[in-house]
């Protein structure tokens, strides 16, 4: 028999899961419309994309290939790895392949569609990050080895992510990733989506169906902790 703390607890702990895998199919989504756009993607997927061609894998399982490497690296470095960082390798390819595979999102040739399928894709992307950060249960591959460099390098994390991000792109260009305006307009614009996701998070703890599924005594005093 549940008591009210062991309810919440369960409960508490589905909506996080739940949180966390969509927003990981979200992301995988906001993924495949920058890549049917043909305008340029995220740095990373600049490198996966490169991979791809050089190895003859699927782009998700390149995806989690890297996310592997990362993982290994980063335990070697020392930074401390959660369950939501080891679900984000397995799933986000994983989702890749699988939208990739089932092919609903269109490749269009018409300049005008390409663009707004590509800010689609930035938004789908940066609002399903902010989605599943909001589970809080571990940051991703990527950010565990911003960590893990962050305590080698004497230099801010914002640095240590530039470098990152400039490096793994030319090596995904050099591989043949498609490097384009888009990866440019990813940058600079993929925050301003994750907080509107954050925003769009915010509001739905006040909404009924989250206030009906939490418990009723514990719902106001922990609603940041989601």
């Amino acid at each position: 028999m549940f008591t009210l703390s062991g309810k919440y607890n369960l409960q508490k702990n589905i909506l996080r899961y739940l949180a966390l895998i969509g927003g990981f199919f979200i992301i995988a989504n906001g993924i495949v419309c920058t890549i049917q756009a043909n305008l340029g993607v995220n740095p990373w997927d600049v490198l996966h994309i490169g991979l791809s061609y050089q190895t003859g894998l699927s782009i998700g399982r390149v995806m989690q290939s890297v996310g592997l490497l990362l993982i290994g690296l980063s335990y070697i470095l020392k930074v401390r790895l959660y369950i939501g960082t080891l679900l984000n390798m397995i799933f986000l390819g994983l989702f890749v392949d699988l939208v990739l595979y089932i092919n609903y999102i269109p490749a269009p040739n018409i300049l005008g569609l390409r663009i707004l399928i590509f800010i689609s894709g930035v938004a789908l992307f940066g609002m399903g990050c902010a989605i599943y950060i909001s589970a809080n249960l571990g940051a991703g591959p990527r950010d565990s080895l911003m960590l893990a460099l962050g305590k080698l390098l004497p230099f801010r994390l914002g640095t240590v992510r530039t470098f990152i991000e400039v490096t793994v792109t030319l090596i995904g260009y050099l591989l043949g990733g498609p490097l384009g305006l888009g990866t440019v307009i990813f940058a600079l614009t993929v925050g301003i989506f994750m907080d509107i996701g954050f925003a769009l998070v915010r509001i739905f703890k006040n909404t009924r169906i989250y206030k009906a599924f939490m418990p009723e005594q514990l719902q106001y005093s922990t609603v940041k902790q989601l």
